[in-house]
């Protein structure tokens, strides 16, 4: 979700001549390691550092330095806080669809959360029980498997997310 809101900005040629620096170090669910970032424009360098010292706050900090930034701080503050990783809304062993190519869903079952760095790691209940992944936790990758409907397919309740 980070990379995703970053690449809003620093993607587009016209917008990121506004955003001169970016740096922040941040929590990221699923690893123990302080994971640190500083970008100049396009030219982004990221990487995990060091352990988190075991009494050490493990906050979220960014700054965004450059042009217009203060009529963009609402904008840049709430893409940040979507960035922060809630709650999985699936148990390990849960039934769910999984999206393997652009619009195509699988049925699959969750075998582990925060593996990799990803929310989810499914088993695709296909011949091979392929293993993939749900890099973060949204119905556009993963979601709830409901009763089958008239003609094969799965219907999916939807969920709401912000």
């Amino acid at each position: 979700a980070l990379q995703m809101f970053l690449n809003r900005y620093q993607a587009d040629e016209e917008v990121v001549v506004d955003f001169m620096r970016i740096k922040g170090v941040f929590n990221i669910m699923g690893s123990d390691k302080m994971y640190v970032m500083q970008c100049v424009h396009m030219l982004r360098d990221e990487t995990f550092t060091r352990e988190w010292e075991p009494d050490e706050s493990r906050e979220n900090r960014i700054i965004f330095i450059g042009r217009n930034m203060q009529e963009r701080r609402q904008e840049l503050t709430e893409g940040f806080l979507e960035c922060v990783a809630k709650p999985l809304r699936f148990p390990v062993g849960e039934h769910v669809l999984c999206q393997r190519e652009l619009g195509r869903y699988e049925e699959g079952r969750v075998i582990k959360r925060w593996d990799e760095l990803r929310a989810y790691r499914v088993e695709l209940q296909d011949e091979r029980r392929t293993n993939v992944w749900a890099p973060i936790d949204n119905d556009t990758y993963i979601k709830r498997k409901e009763q089958s409907v008239q003609g094969g397919g799965y219907k999916s309740r939807p969920t709401s997310y912000r």
